[in-house]
């Protein structure tokens, strides 16, 4: 049996994202009361699911992080986690404030579909070209998926004066193409900076998710 000496920087990064993640629980904004909802376009709680699934993910990252002999597929499945964690948060959050501000028709085929595609198609490649020497092919699509994501959220933002969407459009891209160029400048793990990433992401998710409740609730007042 190999022992690994556990990496607390990157426990530290996961225990600081679950405590991010409880503080975003806290905050989320869900409607109990039918009369403040237009539609039912809410019936699926986007972003809730979301947090429930980081948070999921950071107690994953410090148990296997702290553990001295992580199981092969503990592995695994912590590798999956980090590459969900890497497509899911912007298009669900894309999705939610499209079904918020009632964009479009009202259909929900086009959000859900532009989640599905959103998201299957990075991690599916991320999956394929997982090996080290066959990532950077999977970071182009990465890439223009996030592209796409990016001015899907800074439409909607602008659409619909949500600058808390326009700022958090802006350091998403910011963190997208610097902090590789980071993990390889100062030697940190990639992991790290990405999981501290995720928490300054929640932080703006959830007052773009309550600025988005706001304006329902004064189009209901309407």
């Amino acid at each position: 049996m190999t022992f690994t000496q556990p990496s607390i920087p990157t426990c530290l990064a996961h225990l600081i994202l679950a405590g991010v993640t409880g503080w975003s629980l806290k905050h989320l904004p869900i409607c109990h009361d039918p009369s403040h909802s237009t539609t039912s376009s809410d019936s699926i709680p986007l972003m809730l699911m979301l947090l429930v699934f980081l948070l999921g993910h950071s107690l994953l990252g410090i148990f296997r992080h702290s553990h001295p002999d992580p199981h092969k597929n503990l592995r695994k499945i912590y590798d999956l986690s980090v590459l969900l964690a890497m497509v899911l948060p912007l298009p669900l959050l894309n999705t939610q404030l499209y079904l918020k501000y009632q964009v479009g028709d009202g259909s929900h085929l086009t959000p859900y579909s532009y989640l599905l595609i959103s998201t299957s198609l990075p991690f599916l490649v991320g999956c394929l070209y997982s090996e080290l020497s066959q990532r950077h092919k999977s970071q182009y699509v990465t890439t223009v998926v996030a592209l796409v994501n990016l001015t899907v959220l800074l439409w909607i933002s602008f659409c619909n004066e949500n600058f808390w969407g326009i700022g958090l459009a802006v350091s998403y891209c910011m963190k997208h193409f610097t902090l590789p160029r980071l993990a390889d400048r100062y030697n940190v793990p990639f992991v790290d900076l990405h999981t501290y990433g995720l928490g300054f992401f929640e932080i703006f998710a959830i007052n773009v998710v309550i600025d988005a409740d706001l304006y329902r609730t004064e189009l209901v007042a309407q």
